[in-house]
């Protein structure tokens, strides 16, 4: 129930907006069905996804009693309490996106309960409750029963009952009979004749009693887990490798979902991440000059991304990106032989304050670097050797 002060704040906001209370149902309600089709996709042997089912179901069925002229409003805080068993179901799951929406129709729900509403123990149907009675009923019954028994005491024993001792004579007979009869069948299939020897008919001796101990329980054979559960626990898996940045372990936990089932929504979204991903480093690769590796990377994002059938055009894009790029490669200031080898190619200087210069390497004398310079002056161009400290460079950046 709705404190009345709730079922006057639901009428101003209809009056106010011009628009019906279900109309603002209208948007949790098609996210709660949403949710529930995602549920029934998580296996149909999983127990757990059969009870939320059924819960949301149950809230579907109450929003949708709002819908009538005088049905009163819904209770929004012990629903919106119900959905939270849901969201720990996605989330314990792997589905962390699912978990968000149902968050997200939670608080919708408590936006939308009165500011004295409390989240009270909710009942979804009468008919359950009503069904709930009658089990107790029941069970009263056969308490009941069972205590007129006790009272009655126990049952005299009728007199064509077989003694203990007699009926081990014949458990033991019918055992030593069953053995000569498979001795003699075993003799006739053989092919050959065998000397049988009589079995020896033990003397009727009174049962053994045999000392109670506890047997133990058989194991439970290891059930193969259903494959929507391996499903969701791989690609669960991999959503946290990605959001580590291991691409093997991605790689892996993927191909192991595929085996289940290659084109579901959260195999292809996962692969397209690593995608995209794995396109980011070879962008920061090559503006680090590392050519090599960006191009092996690039290779990389191009199999997977061929291997789950998804789209290749920002691959071949970021490609004919980097072919149009200028080359270059980082050289430090204490790499003097890489320096020397480098001679007479474009360079810019970056220096320890920020500031950059572009020139032409000549040689390393020293502790200096030599740049070739030229300027203009009137009549021509005057050509020189300008000497710059290592001390003072931070990187060279050599164009190829």
């Amino acid at each position: 129930m709705i404190a009345p002060g709730a079922l006057g704040a639901m009428n101003d906001r209809e009056t106010t907006n011009g628009a019906a209370t279900d109309r603002d149902l209208r948007p949790v309600i098609v996210r709660l069905t949403d949710i529930q089709r995602k549920c029934r996709s998580a296996g149909a042997r999983n127990r757990e996804a059969d009870d939320v089912d059924r819960r949301l179901t149950a809230i579907l069925d109450r929003l949708g009693d709002a819908d009538e002229p005088d049905a009163e409003p819904p209770p929004f805080a012990a629903l919106a309490r119900e959905l939270f068993a849901v969201e720990r179901f996605f989330e314990s799951n792997g589905f962390l996106s699912v978990a968000k929406e149902v968050a997200h129709v939670e608080r919708l729900l408590e936006k939308l309960a009165a500011p004295g509403e409390t989240a009270a123990p909710w009942v979804p149907r009468p008919e359950a409750q009503a069904a709930v009675e009658r089990d107790r009923d029941r069970t009263a019954g056969r308490d009941e029963d069972d205590r007129r028994e006790d009272e009655a005491g126990p049952e005299e024993p009728s007199r064509w009952a077989i003694p203990r001792p007699l009926a081990g004579v014949i458990v033991v007979f019918v055992a030593a009979l069953a053995v000569c009869v498979a001795i003699i069948a075993r003799h006739e299939l053989g092919g050959r004749p065998r000397v049988l020897a009589a079995p020896a008919i033990p003397s009727p001796t009174p049962p053994l009693v045999q000392p109670s101990t506890p047997t133990p329980a058989p194991r439970d054979a290891e059930r193969t887990p259903a494959p929507g559960a391996v499903l969701a626990t791989e690609v669960g898996r991999a959503r946290l490798a990605l959001v580590e940045g291991d691409v093997d372990a991605v790689v892996d936990h993927l191909s192991r979902a595929a085996l289940v089932d290659p084109d579901h929504q959260t195999v292809l979204g996962t692969a397209q991440q690593l995608v995209d991903l794995l396109v980011a480093r070879a962008d920061s690769a090559a503006e680090s000059g590392l050519w090599e590796v960006a191009d092996l990377t690039l290779g990389r994002a191009e199999g997977l991304a061929i291997r789950f059938g998804l789209e290749t055009l920002n691959i071949e894009e970021t490609r004919a990106r980097h072919a149009r790029l200028d080359r270059f490669r980082f050289i430090r200031p204490s790499e003097t032989a890489a320096i020397r080898a480098a001679a007479g190619a474009r360079v810019t200087v970056i220096f320890k304050d920020g500031s950059t210069r572009a020139s032409i390497i000549k040689d390393v004398d020293g502790l200096e670097l030599l740049l070739d310079e030229d300027t203009t002056v009137r009549g021509g161009a005057l050509y020189y050797v300008d000497r710059v400290p290592l001390s003072e460079i931070e990187v060279l950046k050599v164009w190829e």
